[in-house]
């Protein structure tokens, strides 16, 4: 999957709550992209495959609303078995913004909204919106990252945030739009923790170039190696 993103990151910090009944929105919009492998020719397939590979996404951001992400982790299987694998029945209505075949896979942006309602009543069901533990001095930061070259950049942006930083409590992405991704961090600690990291990352094909960090801001560029002379 190509795609792009780049990130003029803004921050802003807000404390985790937790929605209420009374706060809940009927659904949740948002822009997603899905993917499916082109398997012998197959496109119609591999086009039906990226839809549904989107609805799932978009319902797994929608999740976060309710439990932090290790709570996905930790009850993969069963969630898979319960909502994941009767997907549109939380799909209110979805809309395919732009779709782009490769040589081995299909790719959509798609516009979801999602029944938040159904989605609380389903967890509450299975049990996992009762001593869900988030923590409160838990932060959400919102990072909005642009004009990254390559898809698999921000693949492995997000996998470094989800994998190395143990002050990182969960990962999502927010939307999608062309040449933009809105991301949602939770972490323990301050923003410092995650601008030092930052800077300090090596990646393979590329490097960060951080050009202004505030208390709730910070502006980064994803440069390519093989063009920074370094």
């Amino acid at each position: 999957m190509k795609g792009v993103v780049t990130i003029v990151g803004l921050l802003i910090l807000t404390v985790i709550m937790p929605l209420s009944a009374a706060e809940l929105p009927p659904v949740k919009e948002l822009m997603v992209v899905g993917s499916g492998e082109i398997l012998e020719g197959d496109v119609g397939k591999a086009r039906q495959d990226a839809i549904l590979n989107g609805l799932k996404e978009a319902v797994r951001i929608s999740l976060l609303e309710f439990i932090p992400s290790f709570m996905l982790e930790e009850n993969a299987i069963a969630l898979d078995m319960e909502i994941f694998r009767r997907v549109t029945q939380y799909v209110q209505t979805f809309k395919i913004l732009s779709e782009t075949g490769k040589a081995e896979e299909h790719e959509v942006l798609l516009q979801v909204q999602i029944d938040l309602h159904k989605l609380r009543d389903s967890l509450s069901a299975m049990g996992l919106l009762e001593g869900k533990g988030v923590q409160e001095e838990a932060l959400r930061i919102r990072m909005i990252l642009t004009e990254v070259s390559r898809y698999p950049w921000y693949r492995e942006f997000e996998d470094f945030l989800r994998e190395d930083l143990d002050f990182i409590k969960g990962v999502r992405l927010r939307s999608v739009m062309t040449g933009e991704f809105t991301m949602d961090i939770e972490l323990v600690g301050d923003i410092q923790s995650l601008l030092d990291a930052l800077a300090t990352k090596e990646f393979e094909g590329f490097f960060l170039e951080i050009n202004q960090a505030l208390e709730d801001q910070v502006m980064v560029l994803f440069r390519p190696r093989e063009t920074s002379g370094s």
